[in-house]
C-alpha cells in the first residue's frame, strides 16, 4: 500500500478491506460493469446485509452495464472486462450479477435502487460512506479487482450533492476536485441509466 494524506493506493481491491468498509457505511453507491464477484464473496454479501439492515442506513445505488444495449464498444469492453472469456460464459457472469443485485433489491426494496446503463464504464467506482474506491479497466491479463485501486477519504455526501446539482468544481481544493470527478462519473452513469428497481 502507498499512502499520501487521505489518498491511498492498494494493489488489488482485496487489500482495501471492502467488506468492513461496506458493513459500517450509511450510504453506498456502486458503479461497475458487473457484480458477479460480489455474488460469490460471502464476506461481501454479509457486509451488505449488515449495512442494509441497520436503521440508520439510507440508500444503495447500484449501476451496472447493460450487455443487451447493443453498444458499439461491447466487443472491446467485454474483452477488457473478462479477457479470453467465451461470450456464453460472460453472459452467465452478467446473469449472476443481475440475480445478486435483484435479490438485494427484493430484500431491501426501500433502500436499494438498481440501474442498468448503456454508457461506457470508464472505471469501477465504489462510494462507501466517506470513502471512494476507484479502479480502472485496461487491456491486459490482470482483471480490475487485482489492479491498482485508489482509496480516497473525503466528504462523499457533499460531493454527491454537488454532482447531482452539476455544481462547479472551482471552489474545491485539488484533491477534492479529483475526487469530485469520480463522483460525477457515478452520477452521470446513473443519469444515463434505466432504473430497474
Amino acid at each position: 500500500m502507498e499512502e499520501r494524506g487521505d489518498i491511498r493506493v492498494f494493489a488489488g481491491l482485496g487489500e482495501a478491506g471492502l467488506p468492513q468498509l461496506v458493513a459500517g457505511a450509511d450510504r453506498l453507491f456502486f458503479h461497475a460493469g458487473m457484480y458477479a464477484n460480489f455474488a460469490r464473496d460471502r464476506a461481501m454479501a454479509d457486509a451488505l446485509e449488515m449495512a442494509l439492515s441497520r436503521p440508520e442506513f439510507s440508500r444503495l445505488d447500484i449501476v451496472s452495464f447493460d450487455p443487451a444495449a447493443g453498444a458499439a464498444y461491447w466487443g472491446e469492453f467485454s474483452g477488457i472486462l473478462r479477457r479470453d472469456m467465451p461470450e456464453v460464459t460472460l453472459r452467465r457472469e452478467f446473469a449472476a450479477s443481475a440475480a445478486f443485485c435483484d435479490a438485494l433489491a427484493a430484500r431491501h426494496p426501500s433502500r436499494v435502487r438498481l440501474f442498468r446503463t448503456p454508457s461506457l464504464p470508464l472505471a469501477p467506482i465504489l462510494l462507501v460512506g466517506d470513502t471512494i474506491l476507484a479502479g480502472h479497466y485496461l487491456h491486459g491479463r490482470v482483471p480490475a479487482p487485482q489492479g491498482l485501486w485508489l482509496c480516497i477519504s473525503t466528504d462523499v455526501e457533499d460531493l454527491l450533492s454537488r454532482a447531482e446539482d452539476d455544481a462547479s468544481p472551482d471552489v474545491l481544493d485539488p484533491a477534492a476536485k479529483g475526487a469530485y470527478r469520480l463522483v460525477c462519473e457515478c452520477v452521470a452513469a446513473r443519469n444515463a441509466a434505466r432504473r430497474l428497481a
